[in-house]
């Protein structure tokens, strides 16, 4: 695919109103867009793209703002691109100067761009609001100093698992992979597997549960069956079915109390996580990272964990990936009494919930008690930014939401912070000439520091 241009913009058209004439240049998107450094996005993805084969890509600041949007309200990939064609300060943001009418793209490009870019450049997104609250003054670098630090699962989409329902799930992936490849099977077992799945359901409802376990070991025997069935009249199998075969060996091998078990077939990377949580006792998915700062809970990282490892040999992961995002070194880490037993070894001090040391500051003490700020940051990203439940797929899906979600957090907040900022300088004035200095200070836009504190923190002293 051929590199896309530098700018969205079309030609002047005398017919169509300028989007300058009839935004409101002080709506939080619109000083948003203006304060963003786009050409952060063109640079770090330009080795993406070919320069001389296939067709024009779409422009980088369309597709980095659509995955922006997307996050930041909670939008899926085909609501955010309809909901795009009605507002225009989605598209305005997006790099277009005037109304567009139809859809720019269809939601599977944006699956195919984010598979294209990868999870180490989408890295680039958190990167930028953390860098864009910097810059206007809404956190200091000394703040970025403190982090707190925890871990949370993040779930898959897939249903509560069950072993009818996996072992009923494989005899239909196995018969539908004979029939697409012409394999006559001696019996299917379609029929009496569905009958079956549904008895050990309703057994398991009514405590029954020897008949219950009579009907798995039906679903087993037939889905061995099958498996056998399929070896012998391929001699020569192709990947897809070399791999389906391993996933059914695994599951029909598995048993109650085995560990590394198959929840899922079409995600078989997920885990069971139980995190001591009273309303939900297991969670299926994998173990994500994320750091924040103590004051402000901006949102610096977000690692992705595979195989369920231990809280406190996450650590070393989290403050590095911290320190890369943020490009300043973490001197103070905030952590529970999970992190007990931690790897790691950096210069930076560990303070961990409930320890009492002696000589320690009056600050020091005081930031540890913003330890617990982190928890209800992670709600508000699993509820409002997608880090619920991942829609991606694989591994590498569930590393590209986390960082997204974290990135969309940061960007609700920059638009908060903005919007709070512009109501604050209708309001009455005040002594001191506090309003006045408020309101002649954001109509420059220019939310600079004063005296190495945001504008917002100068009025409050």
């Amino acid at each position: 695919m051929v590199k896309a241009k530098a700018s969205n913009r079309d030609q002047l058209d005398l017919f169509q109103s300028h989007f300058d004439q009839i935004l409101n240049p002080r709506h939080a998107l619109v000083q948003l867009a203006r304060q963003m450094d786009w050409s952060v996005f063109e640079e770090a993805y330009a080795d993406c793209y070919s320069e001389d084969f296939g067709a024009p890509a779409k422009a980088m600041r369309l597709m980095v703002g659509l995955h922006y949007l997307k996050h930041a309200f909670d939008e899926s990939d085909e609501t955010v691109v309809e909901k795009w064609v009605e507002n225009p300060y989605w598209q305005y943001f997006c790099g277009y100067e005037y109304m567009q009418h139809k859809c720019p793209i269809h939601p599977t490009t944006m699956t195919k761009w984010r598979q294209r870019v990868g999870e180490e450049r989408l890295e680039l997104l958190l990167t930028e609001t953390v860098s864009l609250a910097l810059r206007s003054g809404h956190v200091r670098k000394s703040e970025l100093e403190h982090v707190n630090i925890d871990t949370t699962v993040q779930e898959k989409n897939i249903t509560y698992p069950t072993d009818s329902k996996l072992l009923y799930k494989g005899i239909e992936k196995l018969g539908k992979a004979a029939r697409d490849r012409g394999i006559k099977l001696r019996q299917s077992y379609r029929r009496v597997a569905k009958r079956a799945h549904h008895k050990a359901s309703r057994y398991a409802h009514a405590k029954q549960y020897k008949r219950m376990r009579g009907r798995i070991r039906f679903l087993r025997t037939r889905l061995g069956r099958l498996i056998r069935d399929i070896e012998r009249k391929t001699p020569h199998q192709d990947e897809a079915l070399i791999e389906l075969l391993d996933l059914c060996k695994r599951l029909h091998g598995q048993r109650q109390y085995d560990k590394n078990k198959l929840y899922s077939l079409h995600e078989p990377h997920v885990q069971c996580i139980s995190k001591g949580k009273a309303h939900k006792r297991y969670e299926f998915g994998n173990k994500v990272a994320l750091a924040t700062s103590n004051r402000g809970n901006w949102f610096l990282a977000a690692k992705s964990l595979q195989k369920n490892p231990y809280d406190g040999h996450t650590l070393e992961q989290t403050v590095a990936a911290t320190e890369r995002i943020t490009g300043i070194e973490v001197k103070h880490a905030y952590v529970d009494k999970g992190y007990r037993g931690h790897d790691y070894s950096g210069d930076g001090q560990i303070h961990i919930a409930g320890q009492r040391s002696r000589n320690v500051s009056w600050s020091i003490r005081k930031r540890r008690r913003r330890r617990s700020a982190i928890e209800p940051k992670i709600g508000h990203a699993k509820s409002e930014n997608r880090m619920g439940r991942c829609y991606l797929k694989g591994i590498e899906g569930d590393a590209i939401n986390a960082l997204l979600a974290v990135a969309g957090a940061n960007f609700r907040k920059l638009l908060k912070l903005l919007s709070f900022l512009r109501s604050f300088c209708r309001q009455p004035y005040k002594t001191h000439g506090q309003w006045h200095w408020m309101r002649a200070l954001l109509q420059r836009d220019q939310l600079q520091a004063c005296d190495d504190q945001p504008a917002w923190l100068c009025l409050a002293s």
